[in-house]
């Protein structure tokens, strides 16, 4: 394998490897000029998101609702008690643990891809009703031929950066951003990534004090048509290849429009009113102001009444070193009553009744890709399938994918659990026409989460409890479980 270069180091980090395929016979080739539809129909997600059953967008909690809605940005969490605040996480999933998953459901066995890994991260800024987010998964398998020892390494790459806020006392939040897709390709005599980005927005309504909410958010169509990096080659019948994988004119993943609703039944409230520090302090720090202000007004008038302007002088010097030693008492006094209100908006936050049953329900809208093949069949490059079937065109529709969950905390303070289940559309089409059998199906999704322990990792990190959280996707062919550490709220 020829060296790769150093500027594609951010493909391979956290890049996900999978096990190569079985032996290929001569591949057929696709149509010249042919897109890759990136349409995803299993969910892969952090692991709330995946054990709800993708329904997502009308909660939109959390780093992980980055994946769902653009407006999560700019949503508050009731345990969020300072102004700035700094969140992230972290997923893994196994998406293909065993060898006869059918990852896209293609129902097309022309490829025995053994299982890759799924790995995403999230990143979240707040300061007051503003938010950035940056929200990143990566896909990496390896593709072998029969005939030889070359090996296509192929790695697919999402990327999420969103800015937004909250307006109405924080009942509104709105987000947008762009969305980036990367289709890295690594060969013997090849190292190549095609790259495109497009827009996406988001809103979510949740009233203050009420048990709902409602999002909504739409991503426009990413086309990947750039090209970095050398090592593609034309060959005598016009088709770009990177090694001996024919390589599509574009990348494309589809425009989608979420919409999604939440409601929490219980004691728990859903949609507590969010305390701005800033306004919680407002009166506390007005205070020491007064009194600033009114020491210097006693300061003032008791030198005027000073005539000797050397007296004066000398008055004014102590004047300012008392002043200045009541100011570095005043800042102690001033950050331990600022810290105690702190402790109070904490407090407020973990008091809330934990008992509470969420609902959410959404549904998943997914665009057309003209002149598309699945990814499934871009890795086997058209091998004939031992079932006689082969799915030779992808996304020539508009798919709809329902999907719901409930989550309950079963054990309160302990133990949560969820449950999901949506359904993965079908966007093939099939030669021969006789193998039309294929259709979509539906999965079902389970999660809990586990309180562990409260640290500080020895001081490097904010003291904060975590918690183990463990999830599953089943449906026909198809079999994900993961694990990931967050911390417990």
């Amino acid at each position: 394998m020829a060296k790769r270069p150093w500027r594609y180091w951010w493909l391979a980090v956290g890049g996900v490897l999978g096990a190569p395929s079985s032996a290929w016979a001569q591949p057929a080739a696709p149509a010249k000029g042919f897109a890759l539809d990136l349409f995803q129909g299993a969910v892969l997600a952090p692991a709330r998101v995946l054990s709800l059953g993708g329904a997502y967008a009308g909660l939109a909690d959390g780093t992980e609702g980055m994946v769902a809605n653009a407006a999560s940005v700019g949503v508050r969490a009731p345990y969020s008690v300072r102004w700035f605040q700094l969140t992230g996480g972290v997923s893994l999933s196994v998406p293909g643990l065993f060898d006869d998953n059918d990852l896209d459901n293609s129902g097309d066995d022309v490829t025995e891809r053994r299982s890759f890994l799924y790995l995403s991260g999230e990143a979240q800024m707040q300061a007051g009703a503003f938010g950035l987010g940056l929200s990143t998964d990566l896909q990496r398998h390896t593709v072998t031929f029969a005939d030889s020892d070359e090996r296509v390494l192929v790695t697919l790459g999402r990327y999420r950066v969103l800015a937004g806020g909250a307006l109405l006392d924080g009942q509104l939040a709105i987000g947008g951003g762009i969305r980036a897709v990367t289709l890295g390709l690594e060969t013997t005599d090849a190292a190549l990534t095609m790259a495109g980005v497009s827009p996406q927005l988001g809103v979510l309504v949740k009233p203050n004090w009420l048990p709902f909410r409602v999002g909504l958010s739409y991503r426009h169509q990413v086309v990947a048509n750039t090209t970095l990096g050398s090592g593609g080659v034309v060959g005598d019948d016009g088709v770009t290849r990177a090694g001996r994988l024919l390589l599509p004119s574009r990348v494309v993943q589809p425009w989608e429009v979420e919409a999604g609703v939440a409601v929490q039944v219980g004691p728990r409230p859903l949609n507590p009113r969010w305390i701005n520090p800033h306004d919680h302090e407002r009166a506390l720090r007005d205070s020491y102001r007064r009194r600033r202000a009114r020491r210097a007004a006693t300061r003032q008038r008791r030198l005027a009444r000073i005539t000797d302007e050397a007296l004066r002088a000398r008055a004014t010097r102590r004047e300012a070193l008392r002043e200045a030693a009541q100011l570095r008492r005043d800042e102690q006094h001033l950050q331990r009553d600022l810290a105690l209100l702190e402790q109070e908006r904490a407090a407020r936050a973990a008091n809330w009744p934990r008992e509470s049953l969420l609902l959410s329900a959404e549904l998943l809208v997914s665009g057309a890709v003209d002149d598309a093949i699945g990814v499934r069949r871009f890795l086997s490059q058209g091998q004939p399938s031992r079932a006689g079937c082969q799915a030779v065109g992808s996304g020539e529709s508009i798919n709809f994918s329902p999907r719901a969950g409930v989550e309950v905390e079963s054990l309160p303070g302990w133990v949560r659990t969820r449950l999901g289940s949506y359904y993965e559309p079908n966007r093939f089409r099939y030669q021969p026409e006789r193998c039309t059998q294929h259709v979509g199906r539906q999965h079902f999704t389970f999660g809990g989460d586990v309180k562990l322990f409260t640290t500080d990792v020895f001081g490097l990190l904010p003291l904060a409890t975590y918690m183990l959280q463990a999830y599953a996707d089943i449906a026909p062919r198809y079999q994900n479980i993961g694990l990931s550490i967050g911390v417990w709220r």
